[in-house]
C-alpha cells in the first residue's frame, strides 16, 4: 500500500500562489534552492501529486509546481477547453513571470505531452526559457503504445460531457487505483483523498475537457515525437513496469524508438511511480542530475541501479 500524502490536499492549497493568465487563475506551489524545477502533472489530478517526492527535492531545487490549466485549483473561469498548446503556452509565461530563465523538466502522464511540446519549442528557440534536461515518468509520449482505460475513452468520447457527471465517485476512484501496482494500490481512505485532487474547483465538467488530449497526441504524434528524438539534451524516463496504460510496454517501445532517452525501469509500480516508489524517484532525480553536473549528459555505466531496478 501506498503511504499517505505527507501533506493533505486542503494544506497544499493553503500555501500556494496564484499567477493570472487569460482567464484563467493559476495556482502553483514554489520553494527550495538551487536550480529551477519544473513539475508537470498529469490527467485527472494536480501538483499535489509531486508532495510525495517535494521534500526530498526542494532541498536540491528551486521546485515550481504549477497546477496545469483547468485542472486542480486552476480556475478555468470560462470553462473552455484547453489544449496542450495552451498549457505549453501558460507554463511559458509562468516561468517568465518568475523571471526564470532555464528549467529542469519532471513529468508524468499528460505532463510528458506538455513537456514534449515545449521541447519542441525550445528546440525551435521560441521559448522564453531554456529545457536544461527532461525526467518522464509514465505517460503517453508515443500515442501508438498509450492503451487508455475504459473510462478515458468514454470521457474522450461524444458522450464524455455526460459522463462526467453521472458517473459515480466510487468507481472514477476504482479505476484510479487500478493503475498502481498490485502491491502499491492506495487504501481505501487515502484513495478517498484523491478525490478533491481529481475534481478540483472547475467541477466534474472538467474531465471530459481535459481528456481532450488523447486526440491531440494523435495529432501531433510526428512534432512531439520529433522533439524528442532531436533534442541536445538529458532526458530520462523512470517507468512503472505494471502500469496497464504506459508501462512496460511502453517503455521498450521508447527505448527502441528513441534510443536517446534512458529508460529505468521499476518492477511492481504501476502509473504513479511518484506516488507508489517517491524514495526511489527521488534517488533517481538525484543521481540524472549529478550524472548531468558532470558531464551534461548521461553515460548508461554513471546511473547506479537501486536495489530492485532494471536499467
Amino acid at each position: 500500500m501506498i503511504s499517505r500524502p505527507p501533506i493533505t490536499y486542503e494544506k497544499w492549497g493553503q500555501c500556494g500562489k496564484y499567477f493570472e493568465w487569460q482567464d484563467h487563475h493559476v495556482f502553483y506551489q514554489r520553494g527550495g534552492n538551487g536550480e529551477a524545477l519544473l513539475t508537470i502533472h498529469g490527467f485527472p489530478t494536480c501538483g499535489w501529486d509531486w508532495a510525495w517526492v517535494s521534500r526530498a527535492l526542494v532541498g536540491q531545487f528551486h521546485m515550481i509546481v504549477p497546477d496545469l490549466l483547468d485542472y486542480g485549483r486552476t480556475l478555468n473561469s470560462l470553462k473552455k477547453t484547453c489544449t496542450i498548446m495552451d498549457q505549453a503556452d501558460m507554463l511559458d509565461a509562468l516561468m517568465a513571470h518568475r523571471g526564470i530563465d532555464e528549467v529542469h523538466i519532471l513529468a508524468h502522464d499528460v505532463g510528458d505531452t506538455v513537456a514534449q511540446e515545449l521541447i519542441a519549442r525550445h528546440n525551435e528557440s521560441s521559448l522564453s526559457f531554456r529545457v536544461r534536461s527532461a525526467l518522464f515518468l509514465n505517460g503517453g509520449m508515443l500515442p501508438a503504445h498509450h492503451r487508455p482505460r475504459k473510462v478515458q475513452t468514454l470521457l474522450a468520447g461524444p458522450l464524455g460531457p455526460m459522463i462526467s457527471h453521472v458517473a459515480g465517485k466510487g468507481k472514477m476512484l476504482r479505476g484510479l487505483a487500478d493503475v498502481f501496482g498490485p502491491h502499491t494500490k492506495p487504501t481505501d481512505v487515502s484513495l478517498d483523498e484523491f478525490w478533491p485532487a481529481m475534481v478540483g474547483v472547475n467541477g466534474r465538467g472538467a474531465f471530459a475537457r481535459r481528456i481532450r488530449y488523447m486526440a491531440e497526441r494523435i495529432v501531433h504524434a510526428e512534432r512531439w515525437k520529433s522533439a524528442l528524438r532531436d533534442a541536445q539534451l538529458p532526458m530520462m524516463l523512470v517507468n512503472g513496469v505494471d502500469d496497464p496504460v504506459s508501462g512496460g510496454h511502453a517503455a521498450d517501445a521508447i527505448e527502441k524508438e528513441l534510443p536517446n532517452i534512458k529508460v529505468v525501469r521499476l518492477p511492481g509500480i504501476g502509473h504513479f511511480p511518484q506516488i507508489e516508489a517517491p524514495e526511489a524517484v527521488a534517488e533517481l532525480v538525484d543521481q540524472f542530475h549529478k550524472c548531468i553536473v558532470r558531464n551534461g549528459y548521461i553515460r548508461p555505466s554513471e546511473l547506479k541501479a537501486a536495489q530492485g531496478f532494471s536499467l
